[in-house]
Order: C-alpha cells, then structure tokens, then sequence
C-alpha cells in the first residue's frame, strides 16, 4: 500500500515539475537593431542609445577604428568597441593583433554607407559600404534590414597562411550568461561584390567552383555556416536570415570567413560581410498556474499540499 501512495505522490510531483520546466522554457526575443532609439516598453532598459556615434569617417583610415595615427591605438582602454547595455548585452572590441587595436585585425564597426554602385564605390576605401540595388550614389540612410540606417560590418579572418590575424572577431556576451542567439540578418557589401564579379590585383574573379562562407564557432564547439558567395550565379546581394539557434546557448561566438581563393598568401577576397537585427533569446520563467503567491519552486510545503490532497485531507 505504502508503495503505491509513495508512486502516486512522485507521479504528482513529476506533473508539477513537468510544468515548470515547460514554463521556464518559454522565452522573449530582443533585438539589436543599432538604431538610436528609445526602448520605449522595455523595462530592461530606459534612454537612448546614440550607435550613430560610432560610424567612422572616413571608412578607411577614420580615428575611430584606426586610431588619431592611423596605426591602431596601444591600450585596450582605448579600443573601438560597444555593447548594447541593459538590452540584448551583445558586445564587441576590435580585435588585438600586431602589437595594436585596429580595425584591420578584425572587429566589428557601427556603419550607415550604402549604395548600389558596386564600380564607384567597391574598393577598400569603401569597406563600410553595404550593398542595396537602386541606390545612386553614397547615401547614409535606409541600407540597413527593413529600411533602418544603422548596421554593422564585421571585417577580418584566420586561416593557417601565417599572413591573417591570429583571432577573428568575437561577439560575446558583456554579462557573461550563456544565451541562444536566435538569427541575425546578413549582406555584402559593395567592396566584396565588386571583387567577386571583377576580381582586383590580389584576386581573380569568382569561377563557378569558388565560394565564400562565414563560419560561426560558439564557445560550447557548436557551429553554423552562411555562404556570401558560391559561384558567380549565388551571391547574397540582399539582407538574408541566418539561423544562430542551431549554436545552443553560448557566452561568445567567434566568426571567420574562409573561401575557396588562395593567393599564395591565403584567403585573398575581401572578408567582410554587414549583420543587422541580431535576435537574442531570454528566458521566462512564470509561476505555478492558478497559484498567485507561488514563485515556482518545488518546495517542502508543496510535497505536503500533495500529499494531503491525495490522501484526501
């Protein structure tokens, strides 16, 4: 008898347990849109974020990511970075390498360049520069997802040439708590474009065996993989979902883009690709249904409510 009131009572706690887990699998998405905004609704965060601030100009070379001497600066301190505080807590600082931090070594840089005109504006003066058809000339507004300004542009890889930087650039979380980032959306922009439709002094044109991908390593060994290019007939040249969930929940994710043109130097076409509304995960944990005081733990006074109510008490 005592065994099947002791089976009875388990089964109950199983059921109650069972509901919590489902509760605290449920999750709210926020975005990154790196727009200057206010978080109006959102009582994680109160004010407005000016990323504007940090687009450089100019695109090559500008004091933000290159330093007042051109060359980098000599103390983490002073590093380019940012992190959106209070919201998805994503971050980023450029890359250390070469005795300096510089763009060049890879990071991610805030930028609102867009134009359609691969030929005038795809060399490497142009390199913050995302692709959107029909726009004349250089503009600074609506080339980010959906029509926003705002985007990001990831420059840099690693390969094993010895010529590439040691690390590629990293999004992290700035309060250390592993996340599932959900997707972001991703595009070229018009230097690597122009590179893969008409080659340049470092590069050939891409053939129809040649191909470009970026490789997304999390901390945990997860990874995912976009193609920018795989042959000349599929070439991202709109923004594109990326699915991020398939990484698991991560602290960091390191990203590279590799390829299939070798130089003799290694990977020789432009690494770069623009990320926008970059979706993080967050958990929501609800309490018990129907019980308005209980904050969703399996408690001692819970296994006695059970027991009481099974023995009809």
């Amino acid at each position: 008898m005592k065994h099947y009131l002791f089976g009875g009572i388990l089964s109950c706690l199983c059921c109650v347990m069972s509901v919590k887990a489902h509760a605290q699998s449920e999750y709210t998405v926020r975005v990154l849109t790196f727009e200057d905004e206010d978080y109006k609704g959102d009582v994680n965060f109160a004010g407005k974020k000016d990323w504007s601030s940090l687009v450089d100009e100019p695109q090559y070379g500008g004091p933000l990511l290159y330093g007042e001497s051109g060359m980098g600066v000599f103390e983490e301190k002073d590093a380019y970075k940012w992190t959106d505080e209070g919201h998805t807590m994503l971050h980023n600082i450029i890359s250390e390498g070469w005795g300096s931090w510089c763009y060049w070594t890879g990071g991610h840089a805030i930028s609102h360049y867009v134009s359609g005109n691969i030929e005038s504006h795809g060399d490497f003066n142009s390199q913050l520069t995302v692709y959107k058809k029909d726009v004349e000339g250089l503009q600074t507004t609506g080339g980010g997802h959906n029509g926003s300004d705002n985007f990001a542009v990831h420059y840099g890889y690693h390969d094993n040439s010895g010529y590439s930087a040691e690390t590629s650039p990293v999004l992290s979380f700035s309060d250390g708590v592993a996340r599932v980032i959900d997707h972001m959306y991703v595009n070229n922009i018009c230097y690597s474009l122009n590179v893969y439709c008409e080659g340049n002094g470092l590069s050939a044109k891409i053939g129809d065996d040649d191909w470009v991908k970026i490789v997304a390593t999390a901390d945990n060994g997860n990874t995912a993989e976009f193609y920018l290019c795989n042959g000349p007939k599929n070439i991202v040249t709109d923004w594109t979902k990326w699915d991020l969930s398939v990484l698991g929940e991560v602290k960091s994710v390191e990203f590279n883009i590799t390829g299939s043109s070798d130089n003799g130097f290694g990977f020789s076409l432009p690494a770069y690709f623009a990320y926008d509304d970059v979706a993080v995960r967050f958990p929501v944990e609800k309490t018990l249904e129907g019980d308005m005081n209980h904050d969703g733990k399996i408690t001692m006074e819970d296994v006695n409510i059970l027991m009481n109510n099974y023995l009809g008490k």
